[in-house]
């Protein structure tokens, strides 16, 4: 049978959609490799001009070096600007977001001159898939295209917030969550499956449950979910900061690990007045109301954002409140990114744009003080035991990959223990950390 390969760009949520392409294209009874393939899905990011840059690059590398690959180009790029992929991809293989699984594997059929399955049937002769279903406009996530250790579940998708910057609502669509109990039916069948990890991911994750009748909120959702998944522990991703409840909170502190002690809720920006021009939804104080109450209820937790530099109007003084904001808040990490004017969103005609040369020197520096936050925050931890998970991943001297439900990525020394594999749940204590690595060694 044909092989394919899927290349993601962005965030987790594109992996969690990578996740049902897969499982879309192994129905068919495509082979999935990680070498020359017949089929190229390239799943395309467009939250910046450098992740709109890359996904060309990507596609005209593998038109000139493998004229005869079949490329289909999907994601959120394709939704936006098919277009301008079409020109490299042929518009015929471009595939937006809606229905993006399916119609995926539709093309894959006829390219390859095999007849589609019904939605979610396996070809004859070939092991059921675990059944993804349907959810709204793309299907929702079960295990994900790397490691099977873990499982991205996608719990929501599209946006109701209106951030000048993001082009992602546009995309994506409005805010729709995936009732509770198609979400604990899936968390038992992952669980069941030896998933040891389940990440909840959506666009705005923590809006989960507003929209269905009656409605909902994420931390009604949790103690099931917990019960659900069980044995495996379950790792929130990206929260908005009004949607950080006390109760959230409390389920950190208390699930004993199950509920992973890590959590990112974006910043953007430590200045209010750029806050504003952004049309985000809080200001500063009441996002460090909100870390502040993380980092007492767990201090443990690894508490991560997400901030932007180089806005437009961003003028020393603003920047210079950002860093002091950060270097005084209780994060462990951040995500940091320079600002890229994205079509047709209010931010793009903003004026006072800032000199290339200056977000440049900005990002460095905030980069620099990530760097010191990470090394503050995995240095409490020399000498002490974590409960962490292998993942796919061994260095030259023989270490392995495993990362503990605060989020340290450790380099592990197995200890003679041959064959550790993936997906293990191991204690261990770190040993040493330095400016990039956390090494450790198997607690007895």
């Amino acid at each position: 049978m044909p092989t394919f390969r899927i290349v993601t760009l962005g965030c987790k949520l594109n992996q969690a959609d990578s996740a049902a392409l897969e499982a879309a294209l192994r129905r068919l009874g495509l082979t999935r490799t990680e070498a020359d393939a017949d089929l190229f899905v390239l799943n395309t990011c467009t939250v910046t001009g450098a992740a709109d840059r890359e996904a060309r690059q990507i596609a005209r590398r593998l038109r000139r070096a493998r004229p005869e690959t079949h490329l289909i180009v999907t994601g959120c790029y394709a939704e936006r600007d098919a277009a301008a992929l079409g020109s490299i991809a042929g518009a015929a293989q471009v595939v937006g977001m809606r229905d993006q699984a399916n119609r995926v594997a539709a093309l894959a059929a006829r390219a390859f001159g095999l007849e589609a399955p019904a939605h979610g049937e396996p070809r004859p002769g070939l092991p059921a898939p675990l059944d993804l279903g349907r959810f709204g406009a793309t299907d929702a996530c079960e295990p994900g295209c790397g490691d099977h250790t873990r499982a991205f579940l996608k719990i929501q998708d599209g946006c109701d917030l209106r951030c000048s910057y993001c082009v992602i609502p546009s995309v994506r669509g409005a805010s729709r969550s995936l009732p509770a109990e198609e979400i604990l039916s899936r968390l038992r069948r992952l669980a069941a499956g030896g998933i040891r990890e389940i990440v909840f991911t959506g666009v705005n994750s923590g809006d989960w449950g507003r929209d269905l009748d009656p409605g909902s909120r994420l931390h009604d959702l949790l103690p099931h979910a917990l019960d659900a998944a069980a044995p495996a522990r379950l790792r929130l991703n990206s929260l908005e900061p009004r949607t950080v409840t006390p109760e959230i909170a409390a389920l950190l502190a208390g699930a004993g690990g199950r509920l992973a002690r890590h959590l990112q809720v974006p910043l953007q920006s430590g200045c209010d007045a750029v806050l504003a021009r952004m049309r985000r939804n809080y200001r500063t104080a009441d996002y460090a109301r909100v870390v502040d109450r993380l980092a007492t209820a767990v201090p443990e937790a690894a508490l991560g954002a997400d901030v932007i530099v180089g806005f437009p109007g961003e003028t020393d003084a603003e920047f210079e409140t950002t860093c002091r904001f950060v270097e005084a808040s209780p994060l462990a990490y951040l995500h940091v990114f320079s600002y890229s004017p994205r079509p047709g969103t209010p931010a793009a005609t903003l004026p006072e744009p800032v000199a290339p040369a200056l977000v440049r020197e900005r990002s460095a520096r905030l980069r620099a003080t990530a760097a010191a936050l990470s090394f503050r925050f995995r240095r409490r931890f020399v000498g002490r035991r974590l409960e962490a998970i292998v993942l796919n991943g061994t260095r030259p001297d023989g270490r392995v990959r495993a990362l503990t439900d605060n989020y340290i990525d450790l380099w592990l020394d197995p200890g003679g223990r041959a064959g550790l594999a993936a997906g293990a749940l191991i204690s261990a204590r770190v040993a040493a950390v330095d400016a990039g690595d956390t090494l450790a060694e198997i607690a007895d």
